[in-house]
C-alpha cells in the first residue's frame, strides 16, 4: 500500500458514528436493565415493609386475638404485597414474652412458613433495647424471593437471577401487656 492510500484511508471519517453507536449502546441497554430491575426489587422492598408494619400494628393494637382472626390477618397483608406474586413470601408473627432472664415464643402463626413452637426461645428474638421485662414484643419477619424479569440477564453479571428479601419489624402491645390468643 502506498503512502497516500494509507493517508486517504486514516483521514476518512465515513462510519464512525455507527462504530461509536455500536459501542455505547450494549453499555446504555445494560444500565438501563439494572436501573429497571433495581426500581422493581425496591418498589418489591417496601412493600414488604409496609406487610410487616401492618402485621405488627394490627396484632399490637389487641389484646386478644382468636387463631382465624390471626390467619386472615397475615393473608389480608400478604395481599399487600400485589400485583407481585406471592407464591414466595412467607410470614411468621411471634409474640414473644420477656422477663429478666430471657425472651420465649409465648405463641406464633405463620403464612407459607413455619410459626415457632411456644416456649422455644424465638428465631429472631427482640432488640434488647426495646425488650422491657413484663410486657410481651410482637415480631414479625418476612421473608421473599424476587425473580426480575431480566433474571436470566442478571444472572450473567451477578450470578444470581433475583434477590431475596427479608424484613422484621417489632412493636409493644398498645392496650395491655400481653396478647392473648384464643
Amino acid at each position: 500500500m502506498n503512502h497516500s492510500r494509507l493517508k486517504a484511508l486514516l483521514g476518512d471519517n465515513k462510519g464512525v458514528s455507527a462504530v461509536e453507536f455500536a459501542l455505547i449502546v450494549p453499555v446504555i441497554l445494560i444500565l438501563l436493565i439494572g436501573m429497571v430491575d433495581l426500581n422493581e426489587a425496591l418498589t418489591i422492598h417496601r412493600k414488604l415493609r409496609q406487610v410487616t408494619s401492618t402485621i405488627a400494628d394490627l396484632t399490637a393494637q389487641q389484646s386478644e386475638l382468636t387463631a382465624s382472626t390471626v390467619a386472615l390477618t397475615l393473608q389480608g397483608a400478604a395481599s399487600l404485597l400485589a400485583p407481585y406474586d406471592r407464591s414466595s413470601l412467607q410470614l411468621v408473627l411471634t409474640v414473644i414474652s420477656i422477663d429478666d432472664n430471657a425472651q420465649t415464643v409465648a405463641w406464633s402463626m405463620a403464612y407459607q412458613a413455619v410459626a415457632e413452637e411456644a416456649g422455644a426461645t424465638p428465631l429472631f428474638p427482640a432488640p434488647e433495647d426495646l425488650a422491657l421485662a413484663g410486657v410481651q414484643m410482637v415480631a414479625v419477619r418476612a421473608d421473599y424471593e424476587f425473580t426480575t424479569v431480566f433474571g436470566a440477564l442478571t444472572k450473567v453479571f451477578s450470578g444470581r437471577e433475583g434477590y431475596a428479601m427479608s424484613d422484621q419489624m417489632y412493636e409493644r402491645p398498645r392496650t395491655s401487656d400481653e396478647i392473648v390468643l384464643q
